[in-house]
């Protein structure tokens, strides 16, 4: 019996399930198996996967059946005490089971462990953007969001079968609502802080389909709180956990330019957490902000400053702070930009900035990346 089950679910992704398995037969932890789990593909995902010869990898086919259900075939048909999975377009770094097993071994009533991900684009260069895996100190606070990459989860397959399979009734989010059974049950987690996979956005990706997400989101919320057996201490998180909801849809709808939706969602969000719009809508900037590092947003600095044109009327005291935030956001986009080289890119956000805030001008830091990037040409 391998010690750990790497499952594979595969629809449609010939073009990176090679990257995949081989990421996996990569590992430096020896003691594996491979299962991937062909749902129903009509591409050349069977003859990528019957194609490898190393006798780790098993290849089981079933009908188009969704993520959830390829996810509990690949748990019916693997055997390790110890669980992981792998989308067939992301990638394991090759430390990934070592680091994760190690803390099992440390660590012997552990349930689950996870580490943070690279995120990578469609030609696997990283996007410069992280995926921190963090676990919250009150177990009841993962109703706020899903802070954990499922491809950077390690699990114990017997915490697995305390509650359940995969929910094959969600579309979307069934990793989150596995964290979230195994947080109730009071399954012990922990995080590391070094990279475990590569976790890959492209424009064939769920995740990028809005309205898919916002649904699975609110399922997943209604679904825990409609458990009777739900502790009292969770219940105290439900209005936040909404709000957080309700903002992550209100993203996906300027993501998607539709504004009255996402100013719908805005408002229910601040309805369940008035803190929301205190001194000038503070903590609703901070979320804006980071709405721009998601990977899905194409152009940051105009995203963020679509949000701030098309916000509700009633919003009018956080609109005043517009110009500063994004002005603000586009100097983190350019520091970032030229820590990684990116010296043109960093060099119009310094712009994006300066036609908000002239002011950076004087900032030191704006003035060297706009010097140093003329002079290197580039």
């Amino acid at each position: 019996m391998p010690q750990i089950s790497v499952i594979i679910p595969a629809y449609n992704q010939a073009r990176y399930l090679g990257l995949a398995i081989q990421s996996a037969l990569d590992q430096t932890y020896p003691d594996f198996e491979v299962v991937v789990v062909d749902d129903g593909s009509t591409d050349d995902t069977a003859r990528v996967a019957q194609g490898c010869a190393d006798p780790r990898v098993r290849y089981v086919f079933q009908p188009n059946r969704g993520l959830s259900a390829a996810r509990n075939t690949g748990l019916r048909n693997s055997t390790g005490p110890l669980v992981t999975f792998l989308d067939s377009d992301d990638e394991f770094l090759p430390a990934k089971l070592s680091r994760l097993a190690a803390v099992f071994d440390q660590r012997p009533d552990l349930g689950l462990a996870a580490g943070p991900a690279v995120l990578i684009d469609e030609t696997g260069q990283p996007t410069g953007q992280p995926f921190a895996s963090r676990l919250p100190a009150d177990p009841a606070e993962l109703v706020l969001g899903n802070p954990l990459h499922v491809g950077s989860v390690l699990l114990r397959r017997d915490w697995q079968a305390k509650v359940g399979y995969f929910d094959e009734d969600l579309r979307s989010y069934e990793d989150w609502d596995m964290w979230l059974r195994l947080a109730v049950a009071g399954c012990p987690m922990a995080c590391i802080e070094q990279p475990v996979s590569r976790y890959r956005f492209h424009t064939a990706q769920m995740t990028r389909h809005g309205t898919q997400m916002t649904a699975a989101t609110f399922a997943v919320l209604d679904k825990l709180f409609a458990r009777a057996d739900l502790p009292a201490a969770w219940g105290r998180w439900r209005d936040q956990a909404y709000s957080r909801a309700h903002l992550r849809a209100a993203a996906q709808s300027y993501l998607a330019d539709q504004y009255a939706q996402g100013q719908t969602h805005l408002r229910e969000a601040a309805r369940l957490h008035p803190a929301l719009l205190s001194d000038q809508g503070r903590l609703l900037a901070q979320h804006f902000a980071a709405w721009i590092e998601l990977p899905k947003t194409g152009d940051p600095v105009s995203f963020l400053e679509n949000v701030y044109h098309h916000l509700p009327a009633e919003f009018g005291g956080l609109r005043g702070r517009g110009r500063q935030e994004i002005a603000q956001a586009a100097m983190r986009l350019a520091y970032r930009n030229y820590g990684q080289g990116r010296l043109a890119q960093a060099r119009a956000a310094v712009w994006h900035a300066l036609r908000r805030q002239p002011a950076w001008l004087a900032n030191r830091g704006a003035l060297a990346i706009l010097v140093k990037s003329y002079l290197a040409g580039r």
